[in-house]
């Protein structure tokens, strides 16, 4: 401090002990905002598609349905055939469309396609720091959710052996995951 005409004057700026301080806590805070910006931005890429799904689900149902009122459930196992983005009535914006066992570097992350040779619809995952495999199983390398379509049914006994009565088609995870 110096004495100035009767004044106190004080130094302006700060001490290189308080910049560094005040470093330390603007990168603690943007490292967690930053942490908190990435969780959200998985969390809305799994409600995306998990809510893509769960519309393919409802397209599946209401095709079992139709079936069922018109007496021809005969013709559901020709459903577990099919590509499930067809029991959308519009694609997503990010489906690539039918491809025959691509290569997994040369797609976009974050986009849908259905593999035709493995018959699974795939879903590319663009941010997967949250994901967790279900107990025992790998998701070749976390970059991608397979799903496959399978026919329920109920086996019964006739005079032949076994026969399966096809009962009702869903869209299943090909590996089990857990997003957190």
């Amino acid at each position: 401090m110096q004495r100035q005409r009767g004044f106190t004057l004080y130094r302006n700026g700060f001490t290189l002990l308080e910049l560094v301080v005040m470093i330390a806590v603007i990168s603690v805070l943007a490292i967690i905002l930053l942490n908190r910006l990435w969780y959200y931005q998985e969390v809305a890429e799994k409600t995306a598609m998990e809510m893509t799904v769960m519309n393919m689900r409802s397209g599946l149902r209401l095709r079992i349905a139709d079936l069922m009122t018109q007496d021809r459930m005969g013709e559901a196992a020709q459903l577990a055939q099919e590509n499930p983005i067809n029991w959308l009535e519009n694609p997503p914006p990010n489906y690539m469309g039918e491809l025959n066992n691509p290569k997994q570097g040369a797609l976009m992350p974050g986009s849908w396609y259905f593999d035709t040779g493995q018959q699974e619809l795939v879903y590319l995952l663009q941010h997967n720091r949250f994901l967790k495999p279900g107990m025992g199983e790998n998701l070749e390398g976390k970059n991608a959710l397979r799903f496959h379509v399978i026919a329920v049914g109920n086996p019964r006994k006739n005079g032949n052996g076994t026969v399966h009565k096809i009962e009702g088609i869903t869209l299943v995870p090909v590996t089990q995951y857990h997003w957190f």
